[in-house]
């Protein structure tokens, strides 16, 4: 065999393993997307109002969410799709777990995450999503941050933005 054509054939090889092991990955990441924990749904986007303000100004506040079920190890969190220059800070939740109580459903908030940043981006609903990741599983859960000329309370009341 010349070599030229052992070269084609290893290649063809090499590429032809690489794709059978990549459909293989993909089933076995398909087959354990099934988790024992849940990034807790309330119904409706977490929501935080911003008054637009002077140069200069910044604004922050606290996301807090509750993971369910049980896990064997940590689940990283925080927060992505934020308003320009926002920052939020990433921790995680050791093993453990957290279940609804059986009297009143009622769930424990294990997690939070800080996010921060200038009152002075543009007016608008940024939608924003909190994420909680065991590594191979990540769940989101929308948030949206409201940068408004409008009261607070309108604003959390969803008036006036």
């Amino acid at each position: 065999m010349s070599r030229i054509a052992g070269s084609v054939l290893t290649l063809a090889s090499v590429l032809l393993l690489s794709l059978v092991g990549s459909s293989a990955v993909a089933s076995a990441q398909a087959a354990s997307q099934t988790s024992t924990w849940q990034l807790k749904d309330f119904g409706v986007p977490h929501r935080m109002c911003v008054q637009y303000g002077p140069e200069g100004r910044t604004h922050q506040s606290y996301f807090i969410f509750a993971v369910t079920g049980s896990w064997s190890t940590d689940l990283d969190f925080g927060m992505r799709d934020l308003p320009p220059g926002w920052t939020a800070t990433e921790h995680h939740l050791p093993p453990g777990s957290n279940y609804p109580d059986p009297e009143d459903g009622s769930v424990t908030i294990n997690g939070f995450t800080l996010v921060q940043g200038s009152a002075t981006v543009p007016l608008a609903t940024y939608r924003a999503h909190i994420w909680v990741s065991d590594g191979t599983v990540t769940q989101t859960h929308p948030a949206d941050i409201v940068v408004t000329t409008a009261s607070w309370v309108d604003c959390m009341q969803g008036r006036g933005y």
